[in-house]
């Protein structure tokens, strides 16, 4: 069923869709043991790096001079730098894949209507490759913005030689360095979408999507920023109020491990504290997947109702 492209719409477009209604709390579910899993695998990949700042805090705690500790560490850590390098770069591309399972699972209810599934098939590689392309964008920007206001600033700043307008400048630059490429990120945004609603590999093809309609997608993403702050602080609150009050509890046996660093990383280690750092750690992945399904919402309505129409999903009452 198409929808009009509006700004309500836009903002409420993961629970407005048509669809299976147990999507939505199925992706959150399978995004948090995605997420436990991927950090399982990272703690593989790191296990020799976990190790050695293990082995330098117990070396804390023993009779060895600080010189003698250092020299001891990067040692050690010279002789594993290959499996950070590769760790690294594993789960760089691990991440990649994982945005491009749970956006390409999304996206096939946003724009297809399809009821919850995840699978490495044409939709995902293409995705990946769109998450490649969004990485490339993303440090080309900040390699030109921090070169613009870097040469921008020093410039205007011999030129006025006023500390005071220097840093007036220097935010300003900022600022509109800032908004030109949010332009770009918001104009090319349907780019995931429309990969998955067209079968094909589909980048600046997304520019005309949003045409005429940046400002919307500019005020659906700020209302969005504004509510995820909100909810995220909240969560994180709730969480560190848990944490904090296990902590409290064991208060005594921080106080009896004073002194003796393995003591207290055993009573760090203890169930009730672990317990509620690791439920907390799964609530706030959960709520980041329902994050990632609402924000993916707004770009694939634009898909969904391009005006040029094409591909699975066509857009009949875009104009209505």
């Amino acid at each position: 069923m198409a929808q009009k492209f509006t700004f309500a719409n836009a903002c409420l477009h993961a629970v407005r869709t048509e669809g299976p209604g147990s999507f939505i709390w199925k992706y959150v579910a399978c995004y948090a043991l995605g997420a436990i899993c991927l950090v399982a695998i990272g703690y593989m990949m790191f296990r020799p790096l976990i190790g050695l700042w293990f082995d330098a805090f117990i070396d804390f705690a023993s009779s060895l001079s600080e010189a003698e500790r250092e020299v001891i560490f990067w040692q050690r850590l010279t002789e594993i730098v290959w499996r950070i390098v590769a760790g690294i770069l594993s789960m760089i591309a691990l991440a990649v894949m994982f945005w491009a399972v749970f956006e390409a699972a999304a996206q096939r209810r946003y724009v297809r209507e399809e009821g919850f599934s995840l699978r490495l098939g044409g939709d995902e590689f293409r995705l990946m490759l769109i998450g490649l392309i969004w990485l490339v964008f993303l440090a080309v920007a900040f390699i030109f913005s921090a070169i613009a206001i870097a040469l921008g600033t020093a410039s205007l700043v011999m030129i006025l030689d006023n500390p005071a307008g220097g840093a007036i400048v220097i935010l300003s630059a900022i600022g509109g360095v800032g908004m030109f490429w949010a332009w770009l990120a918001i104009r090319l945004a349907p780019a995931a979408a429309m990969t998955v609603r067209d079968g094909q590999l589909v980048f600046f093809g997304a520019w005309g999507a949003t045409r005429g309609r940046f400002w919307a997608l500019l005020g659906v993403y700020a209302v969005l920023l504004l509510v995820s702050f909100l909810t995220i602080s909240a969560a994180v609150y709730l969480v560190g109020s848990g944490i904090a009050a296990a902590i409290e509890a064991n208060v005594e046996r921080f106080m009896e491990a004073e002194g003796d660093p393995l003591a207290l990383f055993m009573a760090v280690m203890r169930f009730d504290i672990l317990g509620s750092v690791l439920t907390g750690w799964i609530l706030l992945v959960m709520l980041h997947g329902m994050i990632a399904l609402v924000w993916a919402g707004p770009a694939a309505l634009a898909a969904k109702t391009d005006p040029r129409g094409g591909g699975v999903a066509q857009a009949p009452d875009v104009f209505a």
